[in-house]
């Protein structure tokens, strides 16, 4: 008997201001945009297949950096092929204040702003 065989690719994407690795079976990229705005900083990233917040995610702050690990949604209890995005989004730490960014998670895009520190 014979079976086909499955391997997990990877895919990674960078340009020195974010780093997103994509775990899946078959491959993927997902963007991140930025908007710059007077008082703020805002990263969007796709994660596609996510339209809620997984209860089993996880968020780090540092002092330049913004990490998240977010699993894809099981479509089912026994099933384990879905998608791991993790990686960062990496803000000027003499301009935004990444440790009080705030996140949200919207229709499977994570929304990540950063304030700009006051001037004065």
């Amino acid at each position: 008997m014979s079976g086909s065989s499955s391997r997990a690719a990877t895919s990674a994407a960078s340009d020195g201001n974010y780093k997103l690795k994509i775990e899946e079976y078959g491959g993927g990229k997902g963007p991140v945009r930025w908007t710059f705005k007077e008082d703020s900083c805002i990263a969007r990233v796709d994660i596609p297949g996510c339209k809620v917040y997984p209860p089993d995610s996880t968020y780090e702050y540092t002092q330049t950096h913004f990490g998240f690990s977010i699993p894809e949604e099981a479509m089912d209890q026994n099933d384990h092929s879905g998608r791991k995005y993790f990686g960062f989004v990496k803000f000027d730490p003499e301009i935004y204040d990444v440790v009080n960014a705030k996140i949200k998670f919207r229709n499977g895009v994570l929304w990540v702003t950063a304030p700009k520190y006051h001037q004065g």
